[in-house]
């Protein structure tokens, strides 16, 4: 079991002083699944090494005393015979508990820099993940109707308050789902009045998508294009 953990394990430290490049996030994910799953045989490594270790230990114990019994043998041939042999264990049992102390230690090093690059993909994932908070232009097409959208994200969920020209303005609430993002829009005269859907660009600086209309009565178009930007000075790089 040994090893065919050191390679994967020695390849993870290799990596440890070169920054980690920029992932899809699918591909992100599937690496943190990777090094969590690695750092999990890693400890229970560990832990199958101290009680190797405790094991060692009483045997150690056990031949001291032993030692101490042969001392007061009276018959020197019988008693060095059986002293030395004593100690040849002794010897390869500390040896062995040297080499265990070592692997220990470099577990731990190992689990540093695992836990290290997890910390890394965690924060790189949860910046992404949270890529629609703040302020968006907006843009309803055919009208050319301008506003500007205000999100927060929490993970999958999104709500903000949006303020279009003419004076419209009110809530947005609703999900974003692989790059998906989809808002009820509640006016705050009217009530619901329909809803956007866009699509996040590769750029993570802009949505493009259709906006809907609840107001069949008002005999103005029920759909359209929609397009959301950031503002240049906030776009992320």
């Amino acid at each position: 079991m040994v090893k065919k953990l050191f390679p994967a394990i020695l390849m993870l430290l290799c990596l440890k002083a070169a920054a980690l490049d920029p992932l899809p996030q699918e591909a992100a994910r599937a690496r943190l699944a990777s090094l969590e799953g690695l750092l999990a045989a890693n400890r229970s490594l560990v832990e199958a090494r101290w009680q190797e270790l405790k094991r060692i230990d009483k045997l150690i114990l056990s031949l001291w005393s032993e030692s101490s019994e042969f001392a007061d043998d009276e018959s020197s041939a019988y008693k060095s015979e059986k002293m030395l042999e004593s100690e040849e264990r002794l010897s390869q049992l500390h040896m062995r508990r040297l080499s265990i102390l070592q692997q220990i230690h470099m577990s731990y090093e190992e689990e540093k820099a695992i836990s290290e690059q997890i910390t890394v993909l965690r924060e790189s994932l949860a910046n992404r993940e949270q890529v629609l908070d703040g302020r968006w232009f907006v843009t309803l097409m055919p009208s050319e109707q301008k506003g500007e959208i205000i999100l927060t994200q929490n993970g999958t969920i999104v709500e903000g308050e949006y303020r279009l020209d003419g004076g419209q303005s009110g809530n947005v609430q609703g999900t974003f789902v692989r790059g998906h993002l989809v808002l009820e829009r509640i006016d705050a005269q009217y009530g619901r009045m329909g809803k956007f859907e866009a699509q996040l660009m590769k750029d993570q600086n802009s949505l493009k998508g259709s906006w809907y209309s609840y107001d069949l009565a008002s005999g103005q178009p029920l759909v359209g294009a929609l397009v959301m930007e950031r503002p240049a000075r906030e776009a992320t790089q």
